[in-house]
């Protein structure tokens, strides 16, 4: 089963928060307004007992990947999609079984779960992506401008000026996490939420084990 090769993307991911952080400084000060304040990772994970989550990542020079997590009282699936392949996890923890997947190839084998296998949070490769405002958040230089709506949500926008460029944060205002970010400047990058649901996620949304040849 061809799988991306994680170490790379790993590092992939950090050369991601370093350009997000923008190498910026600023005096820190507590944003004032509740309509889309941006929140923790840890507040966000507290909140979101039931949901799913697609997300893409644009970065110049390097193709897209694509992103799937989803979380129901039954279980939980995460999805990576690359230049290199596929990564598909899906943990049925109500049925004691976890499958690693090809989702591209639709092919994957079942195994008995583990304690290891339990929910732990949003992965941090797509954390990475939803959490990227959080080294911004209490600077007084993370300005709020507009409004726009993204994944069918409202979101608050929030800019920080960057040495060459700017980093612009979509944030949901329920729930206070990036839903798009754009970085400007040498090292251009997207990344955008495609879809959000929230409360009615069953393991039938997360994957449909009659398209997949398991071993």
């Amino acid at each position: 089963m061809k799988t991306i090769n994680l170490t790379k993307f790993n590092f992939l991911a950090a050369i991601l928060m370093v350009a997000m952080m923008g190498f910026g400084s600023g005096v820190h000060a507590q944003a004032t307004s509740n309509t889309g304040q941006p929140k923790t990772k840890k507040e966000v994970e507290a909140a979101l007992t039931n949901f799913s989550i697609s997300l893409v990542f644009d970065a110049q020079g390097q193709k897209p990947y694509y992103f799937f997590q989803a979380r129901c009282r039954q279980g939980w699936a995460f999805r990576l999609e690359g230049e290199k392949g596929s990564q598909f996890t899906v943990v049925d923890e109500a049925a004691q079984k976890v499958y690693r997947l090809n989702y591209q190839e639709k092919t994957g084998e079942e195994r008995p779960f583990q304690s290891r296998n339990a929910y732990r949070g949003i992965e941090t490769m797509l954390a990475t992506h939803l959490f990227g405002h959080e080294y911004y958040m209490n600077d007084s230089n993370f300005k709020k401008g507009g409004s726009e709506t993204i994944a069918g949500r409202p979101t608050t926008i929030y800019v920080y000026q960057l040495a060459n460029g700017t980093a612009t944060y979509w944030i949901d205002n329920q729930y206070g996490f990036t839903l798009k970010f754009v970085q400007t400047g040498p090292n251009p990058m997207h990344t955008e939420v495609t879809e959000f649901k929230v409360g009615s996620v069953t393991m039938a949304d997360m994957v449909n084990l009659a398209d997949y040849k398991l071993k």
